[in-house]
C-alpha cells in the first residue's frame, strides 16, 4: 500500500506530445493555480472493482516542485519534497527514506496540480471530454517505462475534484478532493522535513 502511494503522489507528468486544443483548456484549470491545498479520500480498487484499501489525508502543493502529501487513516505515513529533496516518513515504523529529488520525480501525478503545463506538453497525450459532472482531461504517458497506463483529472466549478490512476497492474487508484483551497499562502517550511529523535534514516541513491 506504501508503494501505492509513492506511484500516485509521485508520478503526474512524464510524457510527450499533447492534443493542442485540450492542453489549452488545461493550462486555462492550471495556470492561475501557483499553491493549492485540499484533503482526500483515496480508494484502490482491483480490475474487477474490488477495493482494496482505502485512506485519507492532507495535500499541499506549490510551484517549484514542493509537495506535502500526508496520510492520516488508517496509517501515518509522509511523502514531503521541498525541489531538491524527497522524504518518506513512515510513522509506525519510524523509519525515513531520503533521496534527491530529481527531474523524474518531479513528474509525477501530485505535482501537475501546481500547473508545470510545460512538462504536460513534453510528457503526456492530452484528451479532453466534457462530462455532466465537470471537465475530465486523460493523460497517457508516451514513455512505455511509465508505471501507469493513464491519468484523469476531473474538474468541476470549484477547481479540481478528481484524479484517477490506472496502473500497470491495472488497478484503479481514485482520488477525491475536499475543502479545497486555491492559492493558499503556503510558507516553505510546510515541505522541509526533520527526522524526529530516534528514527531511522535510509539514503536511496537511486
Amino acid at each position: 500500500m506504501r508503494k501505492i502511494l509513492l506511484i500516485t503522489a509521485m508520478l503526474i507528468a512524464q510524457c510527450v506530445h499533447a492534443d493542442d486544443a485540450a492542453l489549452q483548456k488545461l493550462s486555462a484549470q492550471l495556470d492561475p493555480v501557483k499553491s493549492l491545498q485540499a484533503q482526500f479520500v483515496q480508494t484502490v480498487s482491483d480490475n474487477k472493482g474490488k477495493v482494496l484499501q482505502t485512506s485519507q489525508g492532507t495535500l499541499a502543493v506549490k510551484r517549484g516542485n514542493r509537495l506535502r502529501w500526508e496520510t492520516t487513516a488508517p496509517f501515518a505515513y509522509l511523502i514531503v519534497t521541498d525541489g531538491n529533496l524527497l522524504w518518506r516518513y513512515d510513522r509506525d515504523l519510524e523509519q525515513a527514506t531520503r533521496q534527491k529529488f530529481n527531474g523524474q520525480l518531479a513528474d509525477t501525478p501530485a505535482l501537475i496540480l501546481s500547473g508545470e503545463t510545460q512538462r504536460i506538453r513534453s510528457s503526456y497525450e492530452v484528451t479532453r471530454e466534457q462530462g455532466s459532472t465537470g471537465e475530465y482531461f486523460h493523460l497517457v504517458p508516451k514513455q512505455k517505462s511509465a508505471l501507469f497506463h493513464s491519468l484523469t483529472l476531473v474538474f468541476s466549478n470549484n477547481g479540481i475534484s478528481q484524479l484517477v490512476l490506472l496502473d500497470n497492474l491495472d488497478q484503479r487508484t481514485e482520488i477525491r478532493f475536499n475543502s479545497l483551497v486555491s492559492n493558499p499562502a503556503l510558507p516553505d517550511a510546510l515541505f522541509h522535513f526533520d527526522p524526529p529523535q530516534g528514527v531511522d534514516v535510509v539514503v536511496d541513491e537511486s
